[in-house]
């Protein structure tokens, strides 16, 4: 199984500015304060993320319930809002028409870069390595920072589709809008799906999609966030990037691993490319996380350990696979 190690240049401030940062997570938790205030909100309990392990205790962010699997490491918030209502806040919610006027307006072309070029950089890879031809590709979830017009821009994924979209940025040219129903089964060589598996309410009903859309000896490339990263492992629910609608499902590696077996999927690269992890742990230790023990030797580590060992801590944690951030390639099997 392929790990890929990338270190490069780019820091925090350039693709999550503090401001914008705090602004969405102060609209996010205003709706998820109104979900649990409003009395007509639907919710559902859930089991565990896999089948083979048992919930410890539940904690609370943002109002609602998380477990953490002991066993795996996953963490997974039950109950959660039912789809309809997450659909809702994606197409309709102060959050969500935020984040696209940022992404549609003020979302500068450094930024932009700085976040598709790795993707696409990683689809040509694909492409060349497994020697596909103009694949059959679908791009599943929302797209809020155009990144389907950048994939569509290297002219080597054939047509592309785009499906369960609720809110983004319009289709690029040549690309085609459909629903998932309206999609045939083992229809594309290549389907992406970058970061929407921790948002949906049900990730095996998103899991099962992708079986169904990929045809026998396509691929599934996916990205997600991380439980067995160092961000959630040090910080919890402390953590920045832990606002509650936005994580409703954290898988672990091993987690995600055995779910993508059981819907037909051999894992060919599991890599956590995440290139961040060591600077968003500094900066929330410089806004006041705790730095009692065990935390006290990541606050000391940090302050004294100079900026080689930072890039030797976040080299390590790729080459393990414990950045907070990931990227999976699975080929289906059959």
């Amino acid at each position: 199984m392929k790990t890929s190690v990338l270190i490069d240049e780019m820091r925090l401030a350039e693709v999550r500015p503090d401001q914008v940062a705090k602004r969405y997570e102060e609209l996010r938790r205003a709706e998820a304060a109104h979900l649990l205030q409003n009395p007509s909100t639907r919710w559902v309990g859930r089991a565990t993320p896999t089948r083979s392990c048992k919930p410890g205790p539940a904690f609370m962010s943002d109002g609602l319930s998380f477990h953490h699997c002991p066993d795996c490491g996953s963490i997974f918030a039950s109950p959660v809002p039912v789809q309809e209502e997450l659909d809702r806040l994606a197409r309709d919610g102060e959050a969500a028409r935020w984040r696209r006027d940022y992404f549609g307006q003020r979302f500068s072309e450094k930024q932009r870069q700085a976040i598709h070029a790795p993707i696409v950089r990683w689809a040509q890879e694909v492409i060349d390595e497994y020697g596909l031809t103009e694949p059959r590709t679908a791009l599943v979830g929302n797209d809020e920072t155009g990144l389907a017009t950048s994939l569509n821009a290297n002219g080597r994924l054939g047509q592309m589709v785009l499906t369960e979209r609720v809110s983004g940025q319009p289709a690029p040219d040549g690309a085609v809008e459909m629903a998932a129903s309206e999609l045939s089964a083992a229809a594309f060589d290549l389907v992406f799906d970058m970061g929407s598996l921790e948002r949906v309410a049900d990730p095996e009903r998103r899991l099962a999609l992708w079986s169904e859309l990929v045809a026998p000896g396509g691929f599934l490339a996916i990205t997600t966030s991380m439980a067995s990263g160092l961000e959630y492992r040090v910080l919890g629910p402390k953590a920045a990037s832990f606002i509650a609608l936005d994580r409703l499902t954290l898988y672990s590696v091993p987690a995600l691993t055995e779910q993508l077996a059981l819907f037909g999927f051999e894992v060919v690269e599991f890599s956590t490319p995440g290139r961040l992890d060591v600077e968003v742990l500094e900066q929330a230790f410089a806004d006041g996380a705790p730095s009692d023990d065990p935390l006290d030797f990541w606050t000391h580590a940090l302050k004294h350990g100079g900026e080689d060992f930072k890039t030797d801590l976040q080299r390590l944690l790729q080459r393990h696979r414990f950045s907070s951030f990931a990227r999976v390639l699975a080929r289906k099997v059959g």
